[in-house]
């Protein structure tokens, strides 16, 4: 009797601690890197946040974060985006263009990341529900097809537009002054006299 009490008595234990429910999630530590299936689909965001007083706050303060890591991960890939439509089509981009491109870059992400973030939503939660002196994870997912894309895109077309813009202008402006040199020597001549500068 007392040999088949001691294993039953394991097994209640084990049964008892939840028998490796708690178990972490492959996301909690790779992150978007626990997904590569989803690549070109989804773009991932993982928050964490400790014990925030009440089970309620515990989640928004987590559900917080993840936003805010899909926010910088949304900034990255548009970065990367421009980056290389830039290198692809060099023609385009006069260098002025070029220097300002980096603070257009960070509007079209402000603004892509703000219209992006309104359709993510907090997929999943690890540990099931928060306790005081163990983190929460919150796991954000925003599917890529549903407006990144499509905004990137349409201010790619503004950032062409106004590089060509800036070119036609630069053009413009040399032209005139060539004009006006032109201009300038004609009086000369006719006045017999230099003018000044």
């Amino acid at each position: 009797m007392r040999k088949l009490l001691i294993p039953l008595t394991a097994i209640i234990i084990l049964a008892c601690a939840g028998g490796g429910k708690e178990k972490m999630p492959d996301w909690v530590k790779r992150g978007p890197g626990a997904f590569p299936g989803d690549e070109g689909k989804y773009i991932y965001g993982v928050g964490v946040a400790d014990w925030a007083g009440s089970v309620a706050m515990t989640y928004e303060k987590a559900n917080h974060r993840a936003r805010v890591e899909l926010a910088r991960a949304i900034k990255t890939y548009v970065a990367a985006m421009v980056k290389d439509f830039m290198e692809s089509y060099p023609e385009y981009f006069t260098d002025e263009a070029k220097v300002h491109t980096s603070e257009y870059t960070m509007k079209i992400s402000k603004e892509i990341s703000e219209a992006t973030l309104r359709g993510a939503v907090i997929i999943d939660h690890w540990p099931d529900e928060p306790k005081p002196g163990k983190p929460l994870y919150a796991l954000a997912r925003v599917e890529k097809g549903g407006g990144v894309d499509e905004w990137i895109k349409k201010h790619i077309q503004g950032l062409i537009l106004k590089a060509k813009a800036e070119a036609a202008l630069e053009e413009l402006d040399k032209e005139l002054k060539k004009v006006d040199l032109r201009e300038k020597e004609n009086i000369e001549k006719y006045l017999g006299v230099p003018m000044s500068k």
